[in-house]
């Protein structure tokens, strides 16, 4: 197992509905339409929004070092980790989720 921390991004999860921030995580897991994986500096890693049947789909990785494939968008994931764990193994990276930077 490598301790390599230069290959660790952080994240932020926030979870919202009909454009309103939800600050319960149990909630916004389960009722969000939208999610973000926000990095230190704010830039979303990976933002995605609620599929049928309640999977999420990616809509943008803008935040993501290293593009990801087109064929990505398409996918479905069960959480906004398991999405943003997809992206951050395409970029070579892993993720450390973070309640907060304070």
């Amino acid at each position: 197992m490598s301790t390599d921390t230069d290959n660790v991004v952080e994240l932020h999860f926030q979870y919202a509905q009909n454009g309103y921030v939800m600050t319960d995580d149990t909630y916004g897991e389960q009722d969000a339409d939208s999610a973000v994986a926000f990095t230190r500096d704010g830039c979303a890693f990976v933002a995605c929004e609620r599929a049928p049947r309640g999977r999420w789909r990616i809509d943008s990785t803008d935040g993501a070092p290293t593009p990801v494939p087109l064929s990505a968008y398409r996918y479905r994931f069960s959480t906004l980790a398991d999405a943003a764990d997809y992206v951050a193994k395409k970029c070579g990276a892993t993720v450390h989720r973070v309640d907060s930077w304070i």
